[in-house]
C-alpha cells in the first residue's frame, strides 16, 4: 500500500522580468502584425499552481511529485512571455514563429503551461524497478486527474490547449549529450501517456482538450 500526500502551492508567476516594459510590448505587436497575426486582446498573467504529491512506500521510502500548471487566459499572453525571454538571444524570431505555429495561435482559446519534478528522500538506485513502477502508476492516474478536472486557478475548457518542454537527463546519468537525449526521450513518452503529441522540432509538445476535457495530441505539420 502506497501513502499519498496532497499539497497545493500557489506562486505568483514572478519570473517574468520584462513583460510590464512598453517597448518589448511594441516590438511584440509589430511582430505579430508582420506576420499576419491580427490580435488586439490585452497581455496579462495568472498565478502558476503547483500541486506536490508525497508517495510513501511501507518501507518508509517516498517520491515527491511537483506538477506545475502556468495559465493563461490567452495565447498572446503566453507567446509575450516567451518573446520576452528570447528577444535579441539567436534565431529568437523564428523561435516564436514556430512556437504560433504549434500553439495553433489563430484558435482563440486558453492555454496552459506544464512543468514536472520529482524529489527522492533516498538515492534512486535504492528504488526497486517494482517500486518505481508502482509510484509511477499512481502518479500518471493523479496527474490525469489534474488535467481532467484542473489545477487550482487552471480549469480547463473544450478546445484549451497545454504545451510542456520535456527536456531534461536520464535519472542518474549526468548531463551529457547522451544522458540529455535519453532523459528527454522518457519525458517525451510519459507526456504521450497524458495526451500530448509528438515533440516539434522546437522541442515542444501540445495536447488539446475535446469536449470530454480529455487531452488528445496536437500534431501541426
Amino acid at each position: 500500500m502506497i501513502i499519498k500526500i496532497n499539497l497545493n502551492i500557489q506562486k505568483l508567476n514572478n519570473g517574468i522580468v520584462k513583460t510590464n516594459n512598453n517597448y518589448y510590448k511594441r516590438k511584440f505587436e509589430s511582430f505579430l502584425r508582420s506576420f499576419g497575426y491580427r490580435d488586439i486582446s490585452p497581455i496579462f498573467f495568472l498565478k502558476k499552481s503547483t500541486k506536490q504529491i508525497n508517495y510513501i512506500l511501507p518501507n518508509g521510502k517516498a517520491m515527491g511529485f511537483y506538477f506545475t500548471i502556468l495559465p493563461f487566459r490567452t495565447k498572446k499572453s503566453y507567446l509575450y512571455m516567451r518573446f520576452c525571454q528570447l528577444y535579441g538571444k539567436k534565431d529568437f524570431i523564428d523561435k516564436i514563429k514556430s512556437l504560433a505555429k504549434n500553439i495553433i495561435f489563430n484558435e482563440k482559446f486558453g492555454m496552459g503551461e506544464v512543468y514536472e519534478k520529482v524529489i527522492y528522500t533516498n538515492d534512486p538506485k535504492q528504488f526497486t524497478l517494482e517500486e518505481r513502477r508502482s509510484i509511477l502508476n499512481y502518479y500518471i492516474r493523479d496527474v490525469k486527474n489534474c488535467y481532467s478536472n484542473g489545477c487550482e486557478r487552471f480549469k480547463p475548457k473544450e478546445g484549451h490547449l497545454l504545451i510542456s518542454y520535456p527536456y531534461g537527463p536520464k535519472l542518474n546519468a549526468g548531463f551529457s549529450e547522451d544522458s540529455m537525449k535519453i532523459g528527454t526521450r522518457q519525458r517525451w513518452a510519459l507526456n504521450r501517456r497524458f495526451g500530448f503529441g509528438n515533440m516539434h522540432t522546437d522541442g515542444y509538445c501540445c495536447g488539446r482538450y475535446d469536449q470530454n476535457l480529455q487531452l488528445k495530441p496536437v500534431t501541426v505539420y
